[in-house]
């Protein structure tokens, strides 16, 4: 049997058809789309780096850093080749031969009112290049360099730091989106319990074997357990789009974020990059004195010039000439402010040294503390797993008294009650620890 499409419906046919297969194939398509990766805290601490400005800022500074070296090794080493352009004027006020006139130029001039014609030589024209090369200038130049480096490290290492704090504070706002997540499941689990207990009572109450008001008591309980998944849903909305605000990210999509893998890091790296910043503090306060006493040393450079250097115009085309000599500076007496400086570097380095020294005190005292508390802690964990255990075991019973006419309904949402602040308590214990875990690898660092 044969099917034959009229031509001049041909044309509706196919497009007739083409939608079809694309309703067909659709579902299909869409199968084969790779679900995206799953928004864990690794990939949210990833985002806070890449997205801070204060990391791309450290790099800036290293590549600022060697520019600035660069910069110093071409003033203290390299050639220096200026022009230089100078035209003076100096008018006088002649009153030669009983005659009062204004002359550009007091050369010839015997009695005027001006400028001495001594010292200004009435005019000058003056334009030449002068090619400068310092001598022995390669120790001053490393030696900058080397502060502008040192203070780069410095900048780098405080932006470190920075996003350091910023790691901690995203873990913290981690570990409390996933507090409220687990309050909205213990929540959750009430509402079920709450809900099968409401269907087994408003049947006994319709048999006429439980009073209605056993069954408004279990909706009023069940009411104010849907206004707490309410509020922990807000919360958990809120702080979830902190968490996108920490990291960066414009997402305000709502997902679920999975369990922190958080575990406590004993091993402390070596050295500690705490005390990598007082090491740069003492250095970059070293590079500065030495800085300073540069300006002692003697400084000797070679410079060479030709151009024209005239008093006269009609002298111009004579007085072009060159010229070449060397140039001496060295500081003889200034205050004793080479003293002053050594003694303020010396009380700066102290200072340095005491935050170090008290750092490395306190800081195996913060890190015991912690790790003390997490040992009570995880000790409280075990005694309220075993709790809601016990818990579960009597509501269990109490659910089959009631249903049974032997015990209240009062006394099972009593009991309820009761689970629930312990799931409460305990949903606390378990965020809490990670935030302990968190708070340890922080100064563990």
């Amino acid at each position: 049997m044969s099917f034959a499409v009229p031509p001049f419906r041909a044309w509706a046919f196919y497009l007739v058809l083409g939608l079809v297969m694309s309703l067909l194939c659709g579902p299909l398509a869409a199968q084969t789309v790779l679900p995206a990766a799953p928004r864990n805290l690794a990939l949210y601490l990833e985002q806070a780096r890449q997205n801070s400005p204060l990391a791309r800022d450290a790099a800036n500074q290293i590549e600022a850093a060697g520019l600035e070296a660069e910069r110093l090794r071409a003033l203290y080493t390299k050639a220096q080749l200026t022009l230089t352009g100078n035209y003076l004027v100096a008018p006088v006020l002649s009153r030669d031969a009983g005659r009062t006139e204004l002359l550009l130029s007091g050369l010839n001039a015997e009695n005027y009112s001006g400028y001495d014609k001594n010292l200004t030589n009435g005019a000058l024209y003056q334009g030449y290049a002068q090619l400068t090369q310092p001598i022995a200038g390669a120790g001053r130049a490393q030696v900058s360099a080397l502060q502008t480096q040192n203070a780069a490290l410095g900048l780098q290492s405080l932006a470190r730091l920075a996003v350091h704090d910023l790691e901690k504070l995203v873990g913290d706002q981690y570990i409390l989106c996933r507090q409220d997540l687990d309050q909205l499941g213990y929540v959750r689990e009430l509402l079920g319990l709450l809900d099968k207990q409401s269907q087994l009572v408003r049947k006994l109450v319709e048999a006429s074997l439980l009073k209605q008001s056993d069954y408004t008591l279990l909706t009023i309980e069940a009411q104010t357990q849907r206004l707490a998944l309410n509020t922990y849903r807000t919360a958990y909305r809120r702080d979830l789009l902190d968490l996108n605000v920490l990291c960066g990210l414009s997402d305000t999509a709502e997902i679920q974020l999975p369990a922190p893998d958080l575990s406590l890091l004993r091993t402390p790296p070596a050295p500690s990059r705490y005390a990598e910043r007082y090491r740069l503090d003492s250095l970059n306060l070293d590079l500065q004195q030495q800085v300073f006493e540069l300006r002692y040393r003697p400084q000797l450079s070679a410079f060479a010039n030709g151009g024209l250097n005239a008093i006269a115009i009609s002298d111009i085309p004579n007085r072009f000439g060159v010229s070449a000599g060397l140039s001496f500076n060295m500081f003889v007496f200034d205050g004793r402010q080479r003293e002053l400086s050594r003694a303020r570097t010396t009380v700066l380095l102290r200072s340095v040294q005491q935050a170090r020294q008290n750092f490395n005190t306190i800081n195996p005292v913060r890190q015991a503390r912690i790790l003390g508390e997490l040992r009570a802690l995880e000790a409280r964990q075990v005694i309220a797993r075993e709790q809601l255990t016990s818990y579960r075991s009597l509501l269990d019973s109490y659910k089959r008294e009631v249903v049974a006419g032997q015990l209240p309904v009062i006394n099972y949402v009593q009991i309820l009650k009761s689970y629930a602040a312990a799931s409460r308590d305990l949903v606390l214990l378990d965020n809490n620890r990670l935030s302990l875990i968190n708070a340890y690898n922080y100064w563990n660092w």
